[in-house]
């Protein structure tokens, strides 16, 4: 093996135990501080963010919208949600109208907007 390859070996290695560092501390974050959500006809735990509340104008004046950021671990989903399906928090029903799917980390996080 050259030494390029043992350096790229071990750079490999050491992102993947990095990763699953990062995963490991944050199932112990969620199995503290998660609230159940519901999405495809199962429970999953999330932590979710506090919301954020903007004004939008509609005919008649403005309406109050808010969104929430729900982040979820990627190991305990079997697919990744997709936009426009929608999710339970708390028994009121929330659409999913963003998600941030990066492949390094260990969480998905949905932004959701009550339906």
């Amino acid at each position: 093996m050259s030494g390029e390859a043992v350096l790229l070996d071990n750079a490999t290695t050491n992102a993947m135990s990095r990763f699953d560092d990062i995963a490991a501390d944050m199932a112990e974050v969620f199995g503290e501080i998660s609230t159940p959500i519901e999405w495809n006809g199962h429970t999953y735990q999330a932590v979710i963010a506090d919301p954020s509340v903007q004004l939008d104008l509609q005919s008649g004046g403005f309406l109050p919208q808010s969104d929430f950021a729900v982040k979820l671990l990627r190991a305990a989903l079997p697919t990744v949600p997709v936009i426009g399906q929608n999710v339970r928090i708390e028994g009121l029903a929330y659409q999913i109208n963003g998600i941030t799917d990066k492949p390094t980390s260990p969480v998905v996080m949905l932004h959701v907007q009550r339906s």
